[in-house]
């Protein structure tokens, strides 16, 4: 997934192989690791989060920030984010994010050469540093940067060298999401998806977890993109100040600093990636420190490190109203009358520069402004016609996409319902099975064909079950409510011989409540199938 170089692209990030073994700034050494130097002759590892696989930089990614139904909605009311990464390589643009909190250990080491901390490190200093406050881990992502800028093994973006600094809020709940490497579904839930309990991912409040003490980082499993303990442990200090979250968008006023991710103090039932909280920088003894406040490094570069970026992106950002990137119909039209508006304008403008020119003769200035005014009012019916035109196709087209949509998740929900009915048809002779089996050895080669058909009829369900959410999303987030109250007829009219109408109203009442559903994936999926199967139960 990482490369060392893209020489077309004038990148080369240092994406080292995996150690052999653990050490006490990577517990846990993968495949593209990203690692970078430190003072001291300390290391840092960062993660490659993509944020898009386009190759214009101008286009970043919109993702759903925020949690529906949240228990504060004044810190996490669903908000639309962007985000996009400094780097680029052949998969898309990225950035560079921590793969673990900072240790003590190395944030001594960003405290100057003089201050190198002796010996090797002990289990304390392998600790994620807290009791720092905000300005602190600013100085000491400072300190890096500096570092930086004169090491070999530096990340870079053409002839921009890398810098440090804390990420973005819109960067670490991107991330903590599970980024690109999670479905739409998956990715707007409470938490990302999981094998097994919280707690093999995340330290928090209780006995059974970290049980009042922060924990070594690395200890538990990763999230999708191979981060460690982005959830529980310590609490993580971003960039933004805190700004309040309005129904789709952050509020105008700047707070305090911003922290995400919950900590060992936190409780279990509030751990979600939205989990994103207030504090203020000081307190009544100087700036905020705590016990289980901590953070991690994002590695950045500036936006355009040259003139020719700075000519590229302004290129970009020119093509954005005028260029079709879809190939669709509705794009085109779209191009073709923002261009005849562009026409219009110039026109217009050099046939009044004449008109001032002309000061000397009333009479030809009226037979210009007559001459254009006629020339305008043919150009706007012109205009008129083309974007009714355009809009006609436009909702021609999204008409049908609708249609489509309903009757796709009719079918996936009469699929998952074929799957469930093997499944429990298999699960109920497997006990019979797995007896004859410990009764009769000849017997439980049967019994292991009959596990392994389960395993794969399983599989096969909860796969559909999340295409199953990711096409719920999708519909949902596009399209106006509205538009498949009108489409559910003309949906089920083509397969009014066959039982599939059933499953599309069982589906277009799904849609309906989605709004209202709760943000548990594992919980949502398994209320889909059990409403699909009861249609034949």
């Amino acid at each position: 997934m990482l490369k060392l170089c893209v020489p077309a692209m004038a990148l080369c990030a240092l994406a080292l192989p995996a150690q052999a073994a653990e050490s006490p700034w990577d517990p846990h050494p993968q495949k593209g690791d990203v690692i970078v130097s430190m003072p001291c002759n300390a290391k840092m590892v960062f993660v490659k989060v993509y944020t898009s696989a386009g190759t214009e930089r101008i286009r970043d990614q919109n993702f759903n920030a925020g949690l529906r139904d949240s228990p504060s909605p004044f810190a996490q009311n669903p908000n639309s984010a962007f985000i996009q990464g400094a780097f680029e390589d052949k998969q898309g643009f990225y950035y560079l994010m921590g793969k673990y909190e900072v240790s003590v250990r190395q944030y001594q080491s960003l405290q100057g050469q003089d201050k190198c901390p002796a010996g090797e490190p002990s289990k304390k200093d392998q600790l994620p540093v807290t009791s720092i406050s905000w300005f602190d881990a600013m100085e000491a992502a400072r300190n890096y940067s500096n570092y930086l800028q004169k090491a070999k093994d530096n990340p870079a973006q053409g002839a921009a060298k890398a810098f440090a600094r804390l990420p973005t809020d819109a960067e670490w709940e991107f991330a903590a999401r599970g980024g690109l490497k999670v479905s739409r579904s998956e990715f707007e839930g409470q938490l990302p998806p999981m094998e097994g309990e919280l707690r093999d991912y995340a330290w928090y409040q209780g006995p059974q977890s970290a049980n009042g003490r922060l924990q070594l980082p690395g200890r538990l499993k990763p999230n999708p993109l191979g981060l460690y303990d982005m959830l529980g442990n310590a609490q993580e200090m971003v960039l933004d100040p805190f700004r309040a979250t309005r129904t789709g968008r952050l509020h105008g006023q700047a707070g305090g600093m911003t922290v995400r991710g919950g900590g060992f103090l936190t409780p279990k039932d509030q751990l979600t990636t939205a989990l994103r909280t207030e504090k203020p920088l000081f307190s009544a003894q100087g700036e905020l420190k705590a016990k289980d406040l901590g953070f991690r490094l994002v590695l950045g570069t500036v936006v355009a490190g040259s003139s020719a970026e700075v000519k590229n992106l302004n290129e970009e950002i020119a093509k954005l109203g005028t260029s079709d990137t879809t190939g669709s119909a509705e794009g085109k039209a779209n191009a073709n009358t923002v261009d005849s508006v562009s026409e219009l304008i110039k026109k217009n403008k050099a046939a009044m520069d004449q008109v001032l020119k002309q000061k000397d003769s009333l009479e030809k200035n009226n037979e210009l402004l007559q001459k254009n005014n006629a020339d305008l009012t043919e150009s706007l019916e012109k205009l008129k016609e083309q974007m009714v035109s355009a809009n006609a196709e436009r909702d021609e087209m999204r008409d049908v996409a609708v249609v489509a949509n309903l009757r796709l998740g009719g079918f996936l929900c009469k699929t998952m319902t074929d799957e469930q009915t093997a499944v429990s048809y298999l699960e109920k002779n497997s006990e019979a099975l797995k007896k004859r089996c410990d009764e009769n050895a000849g017997s439980c080669k049967v019994y292991e064909n009959l596990k392994k058909n389960l395993e794969g009829h399983t599989k096969a369900l909860s796969l559909l079950a999340t295409y199953y959410g990711d096409t719920l999303s999708e519909a949902w987030h596009t399209y106006d409510f509205k538009l498949f109250e009108q489409a559910l007829k003309p949906s089920k009219t083509a397969v009014s011989n066959t039982n599939l109408g059933d499953f599309i109203d069982v589906y277009y009442g799904h849609l309906k409540g989605f709004k209202k559903q709760g943000t548990d994936t594992d919980k949502n999926r398994k209320l889909w199938i059990k409403q699909c199967h009861a249609l034949v139960e």
